[in-house]
């Protein structure tokens, strides 16, 4: 199974607001783990996101690496803020050679006094360590290092998210072999010469008699032969 994370990541009560009255693409919470197989089967998380609520990604996360059955996380396009922390769900990642993932600082909006101020700012120190905690889960690598990478808000190619670890595969888009197999489709030229043969054909029927059977099957010789290549 196949589901996808597009668009702006919300929580389950706003999702409504956003999809059905602004037709804003949105995924909650409720999208993914509302859909994911009740038999254990592998599913695959298509991610198209420029991010959103921390809370709701992290509640994806969560369902994601709980999951019974193999997760594969593919970042098709872009796994911006919010979204890449779904992204590192997968058992699995896989990255496009033409996306991206994003990951900075969180951000809010406040008001109030200073001691307002100080208690947003520790919960938003405490919410950048928790992210980085995903990453540095994924990669084995430490979390400081992914601070600095948010702080710094980095955008992360193809081949740098594998050299980081974030993901375990960049995607190969292979052709369909190329075969043997006679085509099905004849060139025009050919068909003309069986439309020309068909015709010859009517009118040797019209004017056939028990004298003239040989004319017959000269002219399917001749058919069978311009199919088979000759002249």
């Amino acid at each position: 199974m196949k589901l996808d994370v597009n668009g702006m990541i919300t929580n389950n009560d706003d999702a409504e607001i956003y999809r059905d009255w602004l037709g804003v693409t949105v995924t909650s919470p409720a999208d993914i783990l509302d859909n994911l197989p009740t038999d254990g089967s592998d599913v695959e998380i298509g991610i198209n996101s420029g991010g959103g609520e921390v809370d709701a990604a992290n509640e994806i996360y969560t369902a994601l690496r709980n999951y019974p059955g193999k997760v594969i996380t593919k970042i098709e396009s872009s796994a911006y803020s919010a979204a890449s922390i779904i992204a590192m769900a997968g058992d699995t990642v896989q990255i496009s050679p033409v996306a991206q993932l994003m990951i900075h600082n969180a951000s809010t909006y406040v008001g109030g006094n200073h001691n307002d101020l100080d208690k947003t700012s520790n919960a938003l120190k405490s919410t950048d360590k928790a992210i980085a905690k995903a990453y540095s889960v994924k990669t084995g690598r430490p979390v400081d290092e992914f601070l600095d990478l948010m702080d710094k808000e980095s955008w992360i190619g193809a081949d740098d998210a594998l050299e980081l670890g974030l993901v375990d595969e960049v995607m190969t888009f292979e052709k369909e072999p190329i075969t043997n197999s006679i085509s099905t489709v004849l060139p025009q030229k050919v068909l003309n010469r069986v439309k020309k043969l068909i015709g010859e054909n009517k009118k040797l029927k019209n004017n056939a008699t028990n004298s003239q059977p040989s004319e017959h099957d000269k002219l399917v010789q001749a058919k069978l032969a311009i199919l088979n290549g000759g002249e």
